[in-house]
C-alpha cells in the first residue's frame, strides 16, 4: 500500500511542528525538508481544516500545532489525507465488480486495510516525536 505524497508530507508537517513546540514558518519546514512552497500549502490548509494545525497569516504568522500531541491519532491523520477507503475500487463500490457476489479477494483486500488503519490506531504524534529510552541491553556491556 502506497501513501500519497499529501499524506506524507502531512505526516513530516505535524511532527516537525511536535518537535519544535513553535510556531515556524512554512519557508522553514520547506527548507527543512527539501519541499516546494506551493506542496506545502495544500498540505497545511488540509491540516488546518482538520484542525490539527493552526495556520496564521502575516509577518507573526506561521504554523503551529492546535492540538496536544497525545491527542493527534496517527489512524485519524493518515485516513483524512488520503482521503479515501479501499486499496481498490470495488471495495467502496462492489457492484462494479464483474466478479460480485462471491469475490474473496474483496473481502481479503478489506481486511488488509483494515489491519494497516488498526496498526496506526492509537500511535499518537507525541509517540512518534518521543525520544526513545536508553537501551540497557548488551551494547552498554564492555
Amino acid at each position: 500500500m502506497n501513501l500519497k505524497l499529501h499524506t506524507d508530507y502531512g505526516l513530516r508537517v505535524l511532527i516537525f511542528l511536535a518537535r519544535t513546540g513553535r510556531r515556524v514558518k512554512l519557508e522553514e519546514v520547506a527548507q527543512f525538508f527539501d519541499i516546494s512552497r506551493e506542496h506545502l500549502v495544500k498540505v497545511g490548509q488540509a491540516l488546518s481544516r482538520h484542525g490539527w494545525i493552526r495556520a496564521t497569516r502575516g509577518r507573526q504568522g506561521g504554523l503551529e500545532l492546535a492540538q496536544d500531541p497525545e491527542a493527534i491519532d496517527v489512524a485519524d491523520v493518515v485516513a483524512a489525507l488520503e482521503e479515501r477507503k479501499g486499496v481498490l475500487e470495488c471495495v467502496l463500490e462492489p457492484s462494479i465488480c464483474r466478479l460480485e457476489p462471491g469475490c474473496r479477494l474483496r473481502k481479503r483486500l478489506m481486511q488488509a486495510e483494515e489491519a494497516f488503519y488498526e496498526s496506526l490506531r492509537n500511535l499518537s504524534l507525541a509517540d512518534l516525536v518521543r525520544r526513545p529510552a536508553p537501551h540497557h541491553g548488551l551494547s552498554s556491556i564492555n
